[in-house]
């Protein structure tokens, strides 16, 4: 059970940021994920009652809480907030994979340098592959349904200039979602240093509503009316609100109970294959092409991934 759950968080994790790719074309990122992490929240909290922890937060050492409510910041209000700006520079198919390649491999180099995790041979070959793996895809010709004026356009405009513009997005895309890998790896380890005697359940309770409580005051200071808008589209906040369910609370419940039953190496390996499950979901239902080189690309990040973290 614990490795089934394990590949259903990975499944729910593609989903949804296939999901948030379409979302957030009419949807301000920040909005977006406060309104995202503010329902997952209530569910978290939901279970933690029914499950009969909430009495660690209680218990929870000051050190401990100040650590879950800063990784939850930074991993939720500008981690997610940002990569979900990136999607509409890069596509699901890039996005996704360059970020989750980038935060496992730092998580597990991080995990070595500050944790005193072992490091060997099979993780420099591992290594050695991510890298290639994502300099692959990053070589990869642009194949998704970029914004922008057709050839076939009324609006006469010249082919050099588009070319470039666009050119110049991917750049700052794949520049903005190596933050975002650096991002989630910074929480990670907070999140791994800190955490003491808090349960995962408990933990989550502290990190979603910290990302959540930021980003909406950061919105009602500085895009009120963006806030309120996506109320007036009952269609658009239940999709919000779903993936806040869905991705934000189901898909960590799912994670901390494989790493409960399967391990957290097995269950971490399992979960690394989430990439090549949002490769035909964006092909699906964001009509992504998907070409030899992407596809490669992707396959062999997650080889690189299996062997950075089966190493540790």
């Amino acid at each position: 059970m614990g490795e089934a759950a394990a590949l259903v968080a990975a499944l729910t994790w593609s989903g949804t940021s296939v999901a948030m790719a379409s979302i957030a074309v009419r949807t301000s990122p920040i909005v977006l994920s406060a309104i995202k992490l503010a329902a997952g929240s209530i569910l978290l909290f939901v279970a933690l009652v029914l499950l009969g922890d909430a009495g660690e937060l209680t218990d929870a050492t000051m050190s401990s809480v100040i650590a879950m409510l800063g990784s939850g910041l930074v991993a939720y209000a500008l981690g997610d907030t940002i990569y979900i700006y990136t999607l509409g520079m890069l596509g699901v198919q890039r996005a996704f994979t360059v970020s989750m390649t980038l935060f496992i491999s730092l998580t597990v180099l991080g995990g070595v340098v500050l944790l005193d995790e072992p490091f060997g041979p099979i993780q420099v070959v591992g290594t050695l592959l991510v890298g290639a793996g994502i300099w692959v895809i990053v070589r990869a010709r642009a194949v998704t349904a970029a914004p922008g004026p057709a050839p076939e356009s009324e609006i006469p405009m010249d082919r050099g200039l588009v070319a470039r513009l666009r050119s110049d997005q991917v750049v700052r895309g794949y520049a903005i979602i190596v933050v975002v890998g650096i991002l989630w790896t910074i929480a990670t380890l907070w999140l791994a240093h800190g955490r003491g005697d808090l349960g995962s359940v408990a933990a989550a309770s502290l990190r979603t509503p910290a990302g959540a409580a930021g980003l909406v005051v950061f919105a009602v200071a500085t895009m009120p009316r963006e806030l309120i808008e996506p109320f007036s589209d009952r269609r658009r906040l239940a999709a919000i609100v779903a993936l806040g369910v869905v991705g934000t609370a189901f898909g960590s419940l799912a994670y901390v109970y494989s790493i409960g039953e399967a391990g957290a190496a097995r269950a971490t390996i399992l979960s690394s294959v989430s990439p090549l499950m949002a490769l035909p979901l964006s092909v699906i239902f964001l009509k992504e092409r998907l070409t030899g080189a992407m596809l490669l690309g992707t396959v062999i990040c997650v080889i690189g991934i299996i062997l950075v973290v089966s190493g540790s």
